[in-house]
């Protein structure tokens, strides 16, 4: 009889780590599946800010051709700016419903080096409608006689650094357009 009660005891016991192991596996199953969903609310995260901003920079190509084709019609011509101020960047300004390029008390447009004004940019030429995302676009010389420019729209997150995708920043988004002058 004492041999079967030892017995039952272990057996108990045995029942009893098997519990433990099996709580143990769960909790760490359930570690795995919340990692899963942070990683994927992130990546949505992340893929809606890239469309928002993919949008804006379309959005921006189109802004620097009508500001070009205003510049056309106009006879002294003062909306884009001219061959000596390419190779900056430039941002918009919104005036009543019209876009131009942001120019100072002097008349002269505000130009930015991308590589070494992000600092300022980032602040100063915030989207209205967004508040948290910057545009510029930099113009570059097709020729020393250009009937065209390129343009490159640069959309970025006023609070990053721009140069890595991590959580819930996002790199800076460019996007190339061609605008006709």
């Amino acid at each position: 009889m004492k041999n079967i009660k030892v017995l039952k005891n272990k057996y108990e016991a045995l029942g009893f780590v098997e519990a433990l192991i099996a709580i143990m596996v769960v909790g760490i199953s359930s570690i795995v599946l919340m990692e899963i969903a942070v990683n994927t609310m992130q990546n949505t995260i992340q893929n809606e800010i890239i469309d928002t901003m993919t949008q804006y920079a379309v959005e921006g190509a189109e802004i620097a051709q009508q500001i070009a084709d205003r510049d056309k019609e106009d006879e002294s011509p003062t909306y884009f700016p001219t061959l000596s101020d390419w190779g900056s960047c430039f941002r918009f300004v919104n005036e009543s419903g019209v876009y131009s390029f942001y120019k100072d008390t002097e008349n002269l447009f505000v130009k930015y080096d991308e590589n070494t004004d992000r600092d300022i940019y980032k602040n100063e030429a915030v989207i209205e409608e967004d508040g948290e995302l910057f545009r510029v676009i930099c113009l570059e010389s097709s020729s020393p006689n250009p009937s065209f420019v390129i343009g490159r729209v640069v959309v970025g997150q006023n609070m990053s650094d721009g140069s890595i995708t991590k959580g819930a920043f996002v790199k800076d988004y460019s996007y190339l357009t061609v605008i006709k002058l």
